[in-house]
């Protein structure tokens, strides 16, 4: 498997961790942690919103990044397409490479 051998290269998941590290939540370990946290979580919501037409492509199967996670994107994405893959897993772009593609085709039209 190509993504494998990708993945296995030295910091081929650097950019991605990085992501995460530079996210300013985190689970708290002290009050003062949890008054940040409340802080970040309260900003105004158009600090939040995303303002372009955006498409998701979810795999209904993905273990790592639940259905739930789409509950209420809608409240931060006015112009939102959702296109669900009910067998698809986490890796449904590389699963179902033609219907995840029509729907990029479709929605770039």
């Amino acid at each position: 498997m190509r993504y494998i051998e990708a993945w296995s290269r030295p910091r081929a998941l650097t950019g991605g961790l990085n992501y995460y590290r530079a996210s300013p939540l985190y689970p708290p370990t002290s009050k003062n942690d949890e008054e940040q946290i409340k802080k970040i979580m309260n900003l105004p919501h158009e600090m939040l919103e995303v303002k372009i037409p955006t498409l998701v492509i979810w795999g209904e199967k993905d273990q790592a990044l639940l259905t739930g996670n789409l509950v209420g994107l809608g409240e931060f994405v006015a112009d939102l397409t959702i296109k669900r893959i009910p067998d698809g897993s986490h890796w449904v772009i590389h699963e179902q490479p033609e219907l995840v593609n029509s729907f990029i085709r479709d929605f770039l039209q």
